[in-house]
């Protein structure tokens, strides 16, 4: 029995301190993905799909709100048409809420709606185009002179395509390109304005492309990196979690058997009795005892001795159909099992097959002076608790069954309904 106790508490240590190496070593799956991203600039298929969805999932939750805000800034700009473009106002007001806001709505309203990613982006970049698009449109219906300064309000669409709306990297490339293109020819053909102006404000709209571009790359790697730690996360704690569970069966398993120890005994004993007593329901115990062991250990050894206690207890365990009985190791050579609402008579021939169960292992035992294969007594007892009556009561009559059994010549079963 202490012998049990020593190997079961050095497993435990042993699982312990393995786990805690695991534990403080980087994960192999994050490691590599984070290789291979340093390589590439995007993880491995598999994980590279599950961030872009996990990334489309927050952005699906924020567009609305960012999209509102967009028409709300948008429209706001319709108030300075009077003052920069006022002999076109009204055909500025047109385009800005007879074609763009439309746009604007339809693509924030409908974007979750859209089934693909690709469709969800090029709605994103079409949008952007349009909307900056429509500032060099009315500039270049205007003759007034401050209608050179108007459209330098695309640099602030493309600024919020390529950040508050988060396009991917190759989407805001594309965007940007478009827009700066078109910027440029509209500089260009702008009545009023110099071609050293011209130059200026194209390298500042350049200029802010470039950093929004920047910031759109950064933006992309500071995500994966989270979404890298959060991956190492999930994989320390399903770590521990299944530390956690070893160290649970340890808890309640016997090393040698795989059976319940004598400690989940114990609790499942002291809960099924106040069950029984609850309910005045019956609650059976059997003991177990392995007939002429010692000869067995002494003259085969240890590891013989070993193999047999596992094959008796795979005997065992084998009865008992229903999961609220119990077999467990109760130490060295001696089993015991739990039977819930289980009569004297009923746990009488539970008992019996398992008997038999181990007689037809026939693990050879020239040492017994009993049979020539290795054999088992049972003692049994039953009782429906009461008042006054402890768990004792019952394991104390068991354990006399038992030992009449094996006063009666061994390889028996021996009942008795406790009182």
């Amino acid at each position: 029995m202490a012998r049990d106790k020593l190997v079961a508490n050095q497993q435990v240590i042993s699982v312990m301190l393995n786990e805690s190496v695991t534990l403080s070593a980087p994960p192999s799956g994050a490691s590599q993905e984070k290789q291979f991203w340093r390589q590439s600039g995007k993880f491995s298929t598999p994980m590279e799909d599950d961030f872009q969805r996990e990334v489309e999932r927050l952005r699906r939750r924020r567009i609305e709100r960012t999209g509102i805000a967009a028409i709300i800034i948008y429209g706001a700009f319709a108030l300075s048409d009077q003052v920069m473009v006022p002999d076109v106002y009204l055909m500025a007001w047109a385009i800005r809420f007879i074609i763009v806001v439309p746009v604007m709505l339809v693509s924030t309203v409908f974007y979750r709606h859209f089934k693909s990613a690709g469709a969800r982006e090029l709605a994103l970049a079409l949008c952007t185009i349009i909307t900056g698009a429509s500032l060099p449109v009315i500039a270049a219906l205007s003759s007034h002179p401050n209608a050179v300064h108007y459209q330098t309000g695309i640099t602030l669409v493309v600024l919020f395509g390529n950040i508050i709306l988060n396009q991917r990297l190759r989407s805001a490339v594309a965007t940007s390109v478009i827009l700066g293109v078109l910027y440029a020819f509209s500089l260009h053909a702008m009545r009023g304005m110099s071609a050293p102006i011209a130059l200026s404000n194209w390298m500042f709209f350049f200029a802010a492309v470039s950093i929004s571009l920047f910031a759109c790359v950064r933006m992309d790697q500071d995500r994966r990196r989270a979404y890298l730690a959060h991956c190492r996360e999930e994989e320390r704690n399903a770590q521990l979690s299944e530390a956690v569970a070893k160290l649970e069966r340890l808890s309640v398993q016997d090393t040698l058997t795989q059976l319940y120890n004598r400690r989940e005994f114990d609790r499942r004993f002291a809960l099924e009795w106040g069950r029984a007593r609850r309910d005045l329901a019956p609650l059976a115990l059997v003991i177990v005892d392995v007939d002429c062991f010692k000869p067995f250990n002494d003259n085969y050894g240890h590891p013989a001795g070993d193999t047999c206690l596992r094959k008796v207890a795979e005997a065992l365990s084998s009865v008992p159909r229903r999961s609220s009985d119990l077999v467990a190791r109760f130490g060295g050579e001696e089993f015991v099992v739990l039977l819930p609402e289980t009569a004297l008579e009923e746990a009488g021939k539970i008992a019996e097959r398992m008997r038999i169960a181990v007689l037809q292992l026939q693990i050879p035992h020239a040492h017994s002076p009993v049979a020539a294969v290795v054999t088992a007594s049972f003692g049994v007892a039953a009782m429906v608790p009461t008042a006054g009556m402890r768990e004792a009561d019952l394991l104390a009559a068991a354990d006399g069954a038992l030992y009449r059994a094996k006063a009666e010549g061994r390889n028996r079963v021996n009942g008795i309904v406790a009182a």
